[in-house]
């Protein structure tokens, strides 16, 4: 198996876990855009941007939502839009935030939690999976993991295939069947981690920050 080849690597990272970096000046620009009393994000944004730029790891996020739930959501929702967001969404968003801060409460979300994550506007699967892992939550009682393109091109175009059963069955599914795909994706991990005494947090990491460099891609698979 792919995964037990790699473990070294996988348990021991060198750097922090899914660092985003954007513009302080552009966030508030696109806030002052907005009709709305609500002034967290610019609140947030003056107490954890260092000079010019907003830097927030994985780590980061999760340390802010567990001291403060409200400046956490605020968190993920920069650190996932890393790029910026559409002016309409970040103003449904903001009008919205003490529902999201409401649903980001819950520690074990299932898939009508997660749903009504989903229909705000702006969270797809993937910024879902990263603000449910940033915030600590399980879905159906299992850890959080991230999920995005790269993850997605490991676990179906390299070796590590073999490590992903529930996956294999979805295999270029992911975006016509999201949520079970998603679903999927979490069995496989909790399994391989239950198996090698790892974390989601360190396997989803590896997946897509280093698989791709260590496991070239598989042309038969790709084409599959």
């Amino acid at each position: 198996m792919a995964v037990s080849a790699q473990l070294s690597k996988i348990r021991n990272p060198n750097t922090p876990t899914w660092t985003t970096s954007s513009r302080k000046d552009m966030w508030l620009g696109l806030l002052e855009r907005l009709n709305s009393d609500n002034r967290a994000f610019q609140t947030f944004l003056e107490e954890y941007a260092t000079g010019a730029d907003i830097t927030l790891s994985r780590r980061d996020v999760r340390s802010i939502f567990a001291l403060d739930a409200s400046k956490g959501v605020i968190g993920t929702i920069i650190w996932t839009h890393a790029r910026g967001i559409r002016v309409n969404a970040l103003s449904l968003l903001v009008r919205d935030l003490p529902t999201l801060i409401t649903l980001m409460s819950i520690s074990d979300f299932g898939q009508e939690e997660l749903n009504e994550l989903l229909s705000q506007p702006g969270i797809s699967v993937p910024t879902a999976s990263k603000m449910l892992s940033a915030c600590g939550k399980t879905y159906r009682k299992m850890p959080a993991a991230i999920i995005d393109d790269n993850v997605i091109q490991a676990i179906e175009n390299t070796a590590l295939c073999e490590d992903f059963p529930h996956v294999a069955k979805l295999r270029n599914k992911s975006r016509s069947r999201p949520l079970p795909y998603y679903e999927a994706y979490l069995k496989d991990v909790t399994a391989i981690c239950e198996k090698h005494d790892i974390t989601a947090d360190m396997l989803d990491r590896y997946l897509a920050e280093h698989a791709l460099e260590d496991l070239p891609l598989n042309s038969e698979l790709q084409t599959a």
